[in-house]
């Protein structure tokens, strides 16, 4: 890919390139490429600490995405944030992830209310939330006021396309891909769908690489469709329980 290309995620205040980053690729062979195409850096929360304190040194001039599991109990999360930033050497992130377990448990409040007061302190930017499940994403979208949802979204598997992705929109959220692609088919479609989901790479982009076409896109969709049924439509005023 020759053209690297950097815009501002519509309801973010966040630069990004055609893709994010994973953090291990600053800590190996990989960290040039990255500070040569510069974009969010995505910290994953089963990232080490060890591996937090290899790549902090390095993000210094690039925004970073800090996610962060849900806890068994809210008061242990300011103090799990506070130490992995540390960890990265940052005194403030951009964005701040929970990827959450429960959905019944941020219906709740209390988990939401100590990532509002952190965004209040000026320790995180944004605030987002995160679940594989589509169903879950959608009901997220469409019940929490965050600004980043983290949804599963792949060449094999776009499911959160049935309404989890445009429903984030239209409740004012941006979406990236929890998972990154893993061959060159899967890149290029990731690339091509970057205006929907961003995609967060885990290894350079290879050289020549281009992004599906439009058709290519609408082919993909369209078979999908033969062979996956869009999800059940959300029960009203209940959460949907991950997996069912």
């Amino acid at each position: 890919m020759t053209d690297w290309i950097s815009r501002k995620l519509e309801h973010a205040d966040i630069v990004v390139g055609p893709c994010a980053w994973r953090l291990p690729m600053l800590t190996g062979q990989d960290r040039e490429y990255v500070q040569s195409h510069p974009s969010l850096l995505v910290v994953d929360p089963a990232d080490s600490d060890e591996l937090l304190q290899q790549a902090g040194p390095h993000t210094a001039d690039l925004p970073v995405l800090l996610g962060v599991a849900e806890p068994a109990f809210a008061r242990h999360l300011p103090g799990t944030i506070m130490h992995r930033m540390s960890l990265l050497g940052r005194e403030k992130v951009d964005a701040l992830i929970l990827h959450i377990d429960d959905p019944a448990e941020i219906k709740s409040g209390g988990m939401l209310q100590t990532l509002f007061s952190l965004r209040d302190s000026g320790a995180v930017g944004c605030l987002g939330l995160a679940h594989r499940d589509p169903l879950v994403a959608e009901w997220l979208a469409i019940n929490t006021a965050v600004r980043l949802l983290g949804v599963s979204y792949s060449l094999d598997d776009p499911s959160a396309r049935h309404r989890a992705v445009s429903k984030a929109d239209e409740y004012g959220m941006s979406t990236f891909a929890l998972n990154s692609p893993k061959n060159e088919q899967a890149v290029r479609f990731a690339l091509a769908e970057n205006h929907r989901v961003l995609p967060v790479m885990d290894r350079p982009i290879s050289t020549g690489l281009t992004p599906m076409s439009d058709d290519d896109i609408d082919l993909t969709w369209q078979k999908f469709l033969q062979e996956s049924p869009p999800p059940p439509p959300l029960q009203r005023g209940k959460p949907p329980v991950p997996g069912a």
